[in-house]
């Protein structure tokens, strides 16, 4: 699978089908089959008919991406469904105008997903943190951009089968922009890669970090679960294990690769074809302002003491 294009044989089709590889997957690491699927959808319908709090979507295409990345637990899949709205509605400025048209210049040079996959046939999503400027682009701007990518990689049937991998670049990432993140919404972002996304996190790379990485990760260390924290790999400038995970093919030459460069512009323009799409998830959630919501102003830790 080492190298494939989003429009070939390993994505999965639409409407939550999937390629001959990924069908292998779903049935070998999570139990899947066309039975079991039918019985799943139809038990976690059933489960969400008694939440009337609750205005989930219930197309099966969305349901099974929960069903999927919770390997069948029809119980642990509506915990994490509740989960996914409960952060929505944690994060008010992350989530009004949740829509790719949102997104600014200054954030849409941030982060793309690959064109081609890995080596284990996953979406890869590559941040440039280091880029990052925030007098331009406001902390929470640019948490809302990576949660958009997040959503358009969870759609994807091969991200809740196979998985997804994050390549994270904090090359000229400094202490001030540290100070310029909101601890608060960096747990909530935490929290919803853990216990939220509908899509299974195989792997985080992080790349040519500095002193500042440091004290970002301290921050953010006690909130990471150890199965996420065993999931990070630190690569510095040594590209070598990386490209086990994400070939040199199809990385650029500031990853030690000779594939393209990276086509913010070219990923964007996708991105922005599945608007209808947000604006239909956006729908959708708890009834009222719940109590998470109330907190978010008021979750922030005060860094300067750094």
């Amino acid at each position: 699978m080492s190298g494939s294009h989003l429009g070939n044989g390993v994505c999965g089709g639409k409407n939550g089908t999937l390629s001959p590889q990924l069908r292998r997957i779903a049935e070998e690491e999570l139990g899947e089959t066309d039975s079991r699927r039918t019985e799943a959808l139809a038990e976690l319908i059933q489960l969400l008919e008694e939440e009337p709090e609750l205005n989930a979507r219930k197309d099966p295409d969305f349901l099974v991406r929960f069903i999927r990345v919770r390997k069948y637990n029809v119980e642990a899949a509506l915990k994490t469904l509740r989960n996914y709205y409960k952060n929505r509605s944690a994060c008010p400025s992350i989530y009004e105008d949740f829509v790719p048209s949102i997104i600014k210049d200054p954030a849409r040079s941030l982060f793309v997903v690959l064109p081609d996959r890995d080596a284990h046939g996953r979406l890869t999503l590559v941040a440039t943190m280091g880029r990052w400027m925030p007098n331009t682009l406001p902390y929470h701007e640019l948490q809302q951009t990576f949660m958009i990518c997040a959503e358009y990689m969870a759609a994807d049937p091969s991200s809740q089968t196979a998985g997804i991998s994050l390549i994270v670049d904090y090359n000229e990432f400094t202490a001030d922009k540290v100070f310029s993140c909101r601890v608060g919404l960096m747990r909530r972002a935490v929290e919803f890669l853990q216990d939220c996304l509908p899509a299974r996190m195989k792997g985080l790379h992080i790349v040519r970090q500095s002193y500042a990485f440091d004290l970002l990760f301290a921050l953010i260390r006690p909130f990471m679960k150890k199965k996420l924290v065993d999931r990070i790999h630190f690569h510095g400038m040594n590209f070598e294990a990386l490209h086990e995970e994400v070939p040199a093919s199809i990385l650029p030459e500031e990853y030690g690769g000779h594939g393209p460069p990276l086509d913010f512009e070219g990923f964007w323009k996708r991105l922005d074809k599945e608007e209808p799409s947000y604006v239909e998830n956006n729908r959708y959630g708890y009834h009222g302002k719940t109590q998470l919501a109330m907190l978010e102003d008021n979750e922030e830790v005060e860094i300067t003491a750094l």
